[in-house]
């Protein structure tokens, strides 16, 4: 994209830095968990067959699992842990953002201010987490949506929509960054010319083919093998569903920001002001692709949001923040290369892991497996396991879930009852069908629902608890048949 040649050096060394920092984490021994090992699970799955939505409930469009499934093949072809090997894709991934945040930015506010931005990204707690705990979808969705608006700034109508096509299969609200592609394109129009009309039209009809394709071919798929009407009922009923029960009042989204803002890393919430400063002293031009699409998901938030990976695709803007407000701030006081020094020294510091948890699991992958293992009893090839919120055990037993439903919190009982002739009955009756040796339940799963499901287990089952990491405060339910 006729980047310079110190353009490509720094766009390595920070390629170079990132997975040096996401190797620190010594992520090929961390134990795989909860939604992260859901998509872990997944990625595994469709690298053996599974087809999502036709074989197994999803709400999400499937992008983050198709990428995990090139790198669990990749992994078998090269003799590793096929769940490491897609880790492995997503941690290369995830240190190639910065890189192109690095590049969006470059243009409009020189390198060294676009380098402190991409530096940033990596000090953003949300982006290093959802990085190193696995195939998690949302990382890509920022990945190639970061392209998507890098090619509309550079005139790419084609590749934008592409890229911006890519991301929205990843995770449907990278829409905002093919909304920041579309600005930028539209950008130059002049009205009274019928040639810049003329353009305009061509660059928005790229647009649109390209960002249409990777759709075009999904849905194509899904057609041909049966999970068309699967998809649409998942990936957009559930969806409407979901938002129209469970989303919150603005004041209480705004209340779940801060909250979620609040467990942010203290370094980075103290830097928030300094940067804030920067820009105002400074008033850099940022990338128009870069503020829309910022602006948008901020919008979508008030939609939906329900934890803290929701906030992933708010990274690129805030690392822009950071990076870009502060090297400005002390670039107003100071000399250029002292200002990019003080800039990445401060933020290398924020990028500093604390004690959290999620930065440092008590147990390796290898202990993780021996105990999920141990606390099962023994099974053969033919006994069946039916797990609900209890990916890890799959993943480490490398066994397929018995039936079409990973995890029923959410709403997605309710939503499973609807979709199931008979209703819960019918699910329940589809439960004793397949006769499961085990059952294993773990997390948030409550609510009537829950109840039916262990009053119809109780003449069936035995049942213990066990605490296995990252199943602890809410232990493993394991239900054993009765012989």
């Amino acid at each position: 994209m006729n980047d310079s040649r110190s353009d490509r050096l720094v766009g390595t060394a920070l390629l170079v830095a990132g997975l040096a920092y996401f190797a620190g984490f010594t992520p090929w021994t961390r134990p795989v968990l909860l939604d992260a090992a859901t998509w872990d699970y997944m990625s595994l799955e469709v690298a053996r067959g599974l087809v999502p939505y036709r074989d197994i409930f999803l709400h999400k469009t499937p992008g983050g699992a198709f990428i995990g499934a090139v790198g669990v093949l990749l992994g078998s072809v090269l003799g590793v842990e096929p769940v490491l090997a897609a880790h492995a894709l997503f941690l290369f991934l995830g240190a190639l953002a910065p890189v192109v945040l690095f590049l969006l930015c470059r243009p409009k506010v020189g390198t060294a201010a676009a380098l402190c931005a991409g530096v940033a990204l990596l000090a953003y707690d949300e982006w290093a987490i959802s990085a190193l705990e696995g195939c998690l979808p949302k990382g890509p969705t920022v990945l190639f949506g970061l392209m998507s608006m890098l090619a509309a700034e550079r005139r790419l109508s084609f590749v934008s929509g592409l890229a911006g096509g890519v991301s929205v299969l990843c995770w449907q609200p990278g829409l905002a960054f093919l909304v920041g592609s579309f600005a930028t394109l539209t950008r130059e129009h002049n009205g009274d010319s019928r040639r810049g009309r003329d353009g305009l039209l061509r660059r928005l009809a790229l647009l649109a083919t390209g960002a249409a394709l990777p759709s075009l071919v999904l849905l194509g798929w899904l057609a041909a093998v049966g999970g068309l009407r699967d998809f649409f009922d998942q990936a957009v009923l559930f969806n409407v569903f979901y938002i129209e029960s469970k989303a919150r009042t603005p004041y209480g989204t705004l209340r779940a920001v801060v909250s979620l803002f609040r467990e942010w890393n203290t370094i980075e919430v103290l830097l928030v002001p300094a940067a804030l400063l920067g820009l105002a002293v400074t008033r850099p031009r940022l990338p128009l692709s870069h503020v829309v699409a910022a602006a948008v998901y901020a919008g979508m938030l008030f939609l939906s949001l329900q934890s803290w990976p929701d906030l992933i695709l708010l990274g690129p803007a805030v690392a822009t923040v950071l990076g870009v407000g502060l090297y400005g701030l002390l670039h107003s006081r100071l000399s250029g290369r002292t200002a990019l020094a003080v800039t990445l020294i401060v933020l290398t510091l924020a990028a500093l892991p604390d004690a959290k948890t999620k930065f440092h699991p008590p147990i390796t992958f290898a202990q993780q497996k021996a105990r999920l293992l141990a606390v099962v009893p023994e099974l053969t090839p033919q006994d069946d396991v039916v797990m609900v919120s209890v990916p890890e055990y799959l993943i480490h037993a490398g066994r397929r879930n018995g039936w079409k439903w990973p995890y029923l919190w959410f709403g997605v009982d309710q939503f499973a009852e609807a979709h199931t002739e008979g209703g819960f009955d019918g699910i329940l009756a589809d439960l004793a069908a397949k006769n499961p040796r085990v059952i294993l339940i773990g997390r948030h799963w409550k609510g009537p629902r829950r109840q039916r499901f262990e009053e119809w287990a109780a003449a069936r089952y035995t049942v213990r608890e066990a605490r296995v990491f990252p199943h602890v405060r809410l232990p493993l339910r394991i239900y054993e048949r009765r012989e």
